[in-house]
């Protein structure tokens, strides 16, 4: 497998994160600006679904390889991954949005 394979690989829960963030962080600002607060709870429970469903399936993909660095970095990774994304979801159970 060549670099740049092995390195996305390796990083695919960090990508699934920062798309995360990415995703809860822009549309909340959207969903503020346009007076659509009530959207914001929704918006990030359907992006923390969608992304834990990514970091379970690398990880489940990652640990049916085999054993090895590689798989075990990656699914490592991985659930840090998800706990950065289950731990960026708590504010919408804590503080309103749009304040």
């Amino acid at each position: 497998m060549n670099f740049v394979a092995t390195s996305l690989r390796l990083s695919a829960g960090v990508i699934v994160w920062a798309l995360h963030f990415s995703v809860i962080y822009g549309l909340t600002a959207l969903a503020c600006a346009r007076g659509a607060p009530q959207a914001v709870p929704w918006v990030i429970g359907i992006a923390t679904v969608v992304a834990s469903g990514a970091c379970v399936a690398i990880i489940a993909r990652e640990l049916g390889r085999g054993a090895g660095f590689e798989p075990w970095l990656t699914a490592g990774l991985t659930v840090l991954a998800l706990l950065a994304i289950l731990w960026e979801t708590l504010p919408v159970l804590m503080v309103p949005p749009c304040v």
